[in-house]
Protein backbone atom coordinates (compact mmCIF):
# COMPACT_ATOMS: atom_id res chain seq x y z
CA UNK A 1 0.00 0.00 0.00
CA UNK A 2 1.59 2.98 -1.34
CA UNK A 3 2.69 6.20 1.06
CA UNK A 4 0.46 9.15 1.10
CA UNK A 5 2.03 12.27 -0.89
CA UNK A 6 3.52 14.93 1.65
CA UNK A 7 4.33 18.35 0.00
CA UNK A 8 8.20 18.86 0.54
CA UNK A 9 9.40 21.47 3.07
CA UNK A 10 10.34 24.90 2.55
CA UNK A 11 13.86 25.30 3.85
CA UNK A 12 13.73 27.87 7.04
CA UNK A 13 16.06 31.09 7.50
CA UNK A 14 17.14 31.59 10.07
CA UNK A 15 15.51 34.39 12.27
CA UNK A 16 16.84 37.73 13.75
CA UNK A 17 15.79 38.82 16.98
CA UNK A 18 12.22 40.14 16.71
CA UNK A 19 11.16 37.44 14.46
CA UNK A 20 12.20 38.89 11.04
CA UNK A 21 13.90 36.40 8.75
CA UNK A 22 17.60 37.04 8.35
CA UNK A 23 18.67 37.99 4.81
CA UNK A 24 21.84 36.66 3.08
CA UNK A 25 24.82 39.83 3.05
CA UNK A 26 22.84 41.37 5.85
CA UNK A 27 20.66 44.41 5.74
CA UNK A 28 19.69 43.22 1.51
CA UNK A 29 22.88 43.80 -0.15
CA UNK A 30 24.42 40.69 -1.56
CA UNK A 31 27.21 39.64 0.38
CA UNK A 32 30.79 41.03 -0.54
CA UNK A 33 33.61 38.11 -1.64
CA UNK A 34 36.45 38.07 0.87
CA UNK A 35 39.70 38.06 -0.31
CA UNK A 36 42.72 36.75 1.77
CA UNK A 37 40.47 36.61 4.81
CA UNK A 38 39.54 41.07 4.05
CA UNK A 39 36.28 41.78 3.38
CA UNK A 40 36.02 44.24 0.01
CA UNK A 41 35.21 47.57 0.93
CA UNK A 42 32.20 49.00 -1.81
CA UNK A 43 33.19 51.34 -4.12
CA UNK A 44 31.73 54.77 -4.74
CA UNK A 45 31.80 56.98 -7.61
CA UNK A 46 29.51 55.76 -10.26
CA UNK A 47 32.39 54.69 -12.28
CA UNK A 48 33.55 57.77 -13.81
CA UNK A 49 36.91 58.33 -15.33
CA UNK A 50 39.15 61.21 -13.73
CA UNK A 51 39.01 64.59 -16.24
CA UNK A 52 41.74 64.55 -18.81
CA UNK A 53 44.09 66.91 -18.30
CA UNK A 54 44.08 70.21 -20.02
CA UNK A 55 45.73 70.23 -23.43
CA UNK A 56 49.31 72.51 -23.09
CA UNK A 57 48.83 76.00 -25.10
CA UNK A 58 50.41 75.85 -28.68
CA UNK A 59 54.17 77.26 -28.84
CA UNK A 60 54.83 79.63 -31.39
CA UNK A 61 58.03 80.57 -33.31
CA UNK A 62 59.15 84.14 -32.36
CA UNK A 63 61.31 84.47 -35.24
CA UNK A 64 59.12 83.36 -37.68
CA UNK A 65 56.19 85.84 -36.16
CA UNK A 66 58.50 88.50 -36.15
CA UNK A 67 59.66 88.17 -39.70
CA UNK A 68 55.85 87.54 -40.86
CA UNK A 69 54.57 90.31 -38.89
CA UNK A 70 57.07 92.83 -40.21
CA UNK A 71 56.36 91.69 -44.03
CA UNK A 72 51.91 92.09 -43.38
CA UNK A 73 53.24 95.80 -41.92
CA UNK A 74 55.09 96.57 -45.19
CA UNK A 75 52.71 95.29 -47.61
CA UNK A 76 49.30 96.73 -45.31
CA UNK A 77 51.84 100.10 -45.10
CA UNK A 78 51.93 100.06 -49.33
CA UNK A 79 48.36 99.29 -49.81
CA UNK A 80 47.40 101.76 -47.43
CA UNK A 81 49.55 104.30 -49.61
CA UNK A 82 47.79 103.39 -52.90
CA UNK A 83 44.56 103.53 -51.21
CA UNK A 84 45.00 107.34 -50.48
CA UNK A 85 46.35 108.01 -53.95
CA UNK A 86 43.47 106.24 -55.59
CA UNK A 87 40.97 108.45 -53.29
CA UNK A 88 42.81 111.65 -53.73
CA UNK A 89 41.72 114.60 -56.08
CA UNK A 90 44.80 115.84 -58.18
CA UNK A 91 43.09 117.65 -60.84
CA UNK A 92 42.56 120.89 -58.55
CA UNK A 93 45.63 123.46 -57.87
CA UNK A 94 46.18 121.15 -54.72
CA UNK A 95 45.44 117.89 -53.97
CA UNK A 96 43.26 116.81 -52.18
CA UNK A 97 43.72 113.70 -50.05
CA UNK A 98 40.78 111.70 -47.86
CA UNK A 99 41.41 109.52 -45.10
CA UNK A 100 39.80 106.40 -44.05
CA UNK A 101 40.00 105.43 -39.92
CA UNK A 102 38.64 101.57 -40.82
CA UNK A 103 41.97 101.33 -43.64
CA UNK A 104 44.10 101.80 -40.07
CA UNK A 105 41.72 99.14 -38.09
CA UNK A 106 42.38 96.46 -41.45
CA UNK A 107 45.55 97.22 -41.25
CA UNK A 108 46.69 97.08 -37.51
CA UNK A 109 44.19 93.94 -37.30
CA UNK A 110 46.55 92.55 -40.10
CA UNK A 111 49.61 92.14 -38.41
CA UNK A 112 48.35 91.53 -35.49
CA UNK A 113 46.56 88.05 -36.60
CA UNK A 114 49.64 87.02 -38.65
CA UNK A 115 51.85 87.85 -34.93
CA UNK A 116 49.82 86.04 -33.37
CA UNK A 117 49.21 83.16 -35.01
CA UNK A 118 53.20 82.47 -35.77
CA UNK A 119 54.01 83.42 -32.39
CA UNK A 120 51.23 82.28 -29.92
CA UNK A 121 50.82 83.70 -26.45
CA UNK A 122 53.84 85.52 -26.46
CA UNK A 123 52.62 89.26 -25.40
CA UNK A 124 56.17 90.91 -26.29
CA UNK A 125 55.24 89.99 -29.96
CA UNK A 126 51.84 91.20 -29.70
CA UNK A 127 54.07 94.39 -28.68
CA UNK A 128 56.39 94.62 -31.24
CA UNK A 129 53.15 93.85 -33.72
CA UNK A 130 51.69 97.18 -32.50
CA UNK A 131 54.78 98.94 -32.81
CA UNK A 132 54.93 97.42 -36.75
CA UNK A 133 51.40 98.53 -37.23
CA UNK A 134 52.08 102.10 -35.90
CA UNK A 135 55.01 102.31 -37.96
CA UNK A 136 53.17 100.91 -41.42
CA UNK A 137 50.30 103.65 -41.14
CA UNK A 138 52.87 106.55 -40.83
CA UNK A 139 55.31 105.00 -43.65
CA UNK A 140 51.74 104.46 -45.60
CA UNK A 141 50.34 107.81 -44.95
CA UNK A 142 54.01 109.73 -46.25
CA UNK A 143 54.33 107.32 -49.29
CA UNK A 144 50.68 107.43 -49.96
CA UNK A 145 51.57 111.49 -50.03
CA UNK A 146 54.70 110.93 -52.56
CA UNK A 147 52.27 109.13 -55.00
CA UNK A 148 49.20 112.15 -54.61
CA UNK A 149 52.64 114.29 -55.05
CA UNK A 150 53.48 112.30 -57.85
CA UNK A 151 50.03 112.26 -59.77
CA UNK A 152 49.53 116.03 -58.94
CA UNK A 153 52.50 116.76 -61.05
CA UNK A 154 52.23 114.61 -63.60
CA UNK A 155 48.47 116.58 -63.92
CA UNK A 156 50.12 120.08 -63.75
CA UNK A 157 53.16 118.92 -65.76
CA UNK A 158 52.76 121.99 -68.44
CA UNK A 159 52.19 124.67 -64.72
CA UNK A 160 55.61 123.22 -63.78
CA UNK A 161 57.75 122.80 -67.05
CA UNK A 162 56.79 126.51 -67.68
CA UNK A 163 58.35 126.97 -64.00
CA UNK A 164 61.41 125.16 -65.04
CA UNK A 165 61.12 122.36 -62.33
CA UNK A 166 60.65 118.87 -63.81
CA UNK A 167 57.84 116.42 -62.47
CA UNK A 168 59.08 113.41 -60.25
CA UNK A 169 58.17 110.00 -59.15
CA UNK A 170 56.82 108.57 -56.11
CA UNK A 171 59.88 106.86 -54.98
CA UNK A 172 61.80 109.67 -56.11
CA UNK A 173 60.24 112.09 -53.99
CA UNK A 174 59.98 109.60 -50.95
CA UNK A 175 63.79 108.54 -50.79
CA UNK A 176 65.29 111.61 -52.44
CA UNK A 177 63.16 114.42 -50.97
CA UNK A 178 62.11 113.18 -47.26
CA UNK A 179 63.43 115.96 -45.96
CA UNK A 180 65.01 118.33 -48.82
CA UNK A 181 62.66 120.83 -50.34
CA UNK A 182 59.93 119.78 -53.30
CA UNK A 183 61.26 122.61 -55.90
CA UNK A 184 63.99 124.84 -55.40
CA UNK A 185 61.53 128.15 -54.44
CA UNK A 186 61.36 129.57 -50.73
CA UNK A 187 59.31 127.84 -48.38
CA UNK A 188 59.17 124.99 -49.91
CA UNK A 189 59.00 122.15 -47.63
CA UNK A 190 59.81 118.52 -48.33
CA UNK A 191 57.72 115.87 -47.98
CA UNK A 192 57.66 114.92 -44.52
CA UNK A 193 57.78 118.96 -43.96
CA UNK A 194 54.58 118.77 -46.10
CA UNK A 195 52.80 115.89 -43.96
CA UNK A 196 53.07 117.67 -41.27
CA UNK A 197 51.20 121.12 -42.80
CA UNK A 198 48.25 118.84 -43.62
CA UNK A 199 48.14 116.88 -39.75
CA UNK A 200 44.72 116.69 -38.67
CA UNK A 201 42.68 115.10 -36.24
CA UNK A 202 41.72 112.26 -38.16
CA UNK A 203 45.17 111.74 -38.68
CA UNK A 204 45.95 111.43 -35.34
CA UNK A 205 42.84 108.50 -34.34
CA UNK A 206 43.83 106.87 -37.52
CA UNK A 207 47.34 106.05 -36.31
CA UNK A 208 46.20 105.17 -32.93
CA UNK A 209 43.51 102.94 -34.20
CA UNK A 210 45.91 100.86 -36.16
CA UNK A 211 48.38 99.53 -32.95
CA UNK A 212 45.38 99.29 -31.05
CA UNK A 213 43.72 97.24 -33.42
CA UNK A 214 46.87 94.98 -33.64
CA UNK A 215 47.31 94.47 -30.03
CA UNK A 216 43.97 93.20 -29.64
CA UNK A 217 43.66 90.79 -32.61
CA UNK A 218 46.14 89.16 -31.15
CA UNK A 219 45.43 88.78 -27.53
CA UNK A 220 42.03 87.58 -28.66
CA UNK A 221 43.73 85.51 -30.99
CA UNK A 222 46.15 84.55 -28.47
CA UNK A 223 44.16 83.50 -25.53
CA UNK A 224 41.48 81.88 -28.01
Amino acid sequence: MSQPWQQPQQPQQPQQPGGYPQQPGGYGYPQQPQYGGQPQQPQYGGGFPPPAPAPAPPRGNAGLALIAGLGAALIGGVLYAFLLSAMADTDGQQPKITQFAYAGVALGALVGFVVAKLGGRNQGLWVIGAVFALAAIFLGELYGYALVTADWMEANEKQFASLGIETMSANEIFFSHFNDPLVDMPGAEGLFGTWKEDVNGMTYILMALSPIAAFGTAYRLGNR
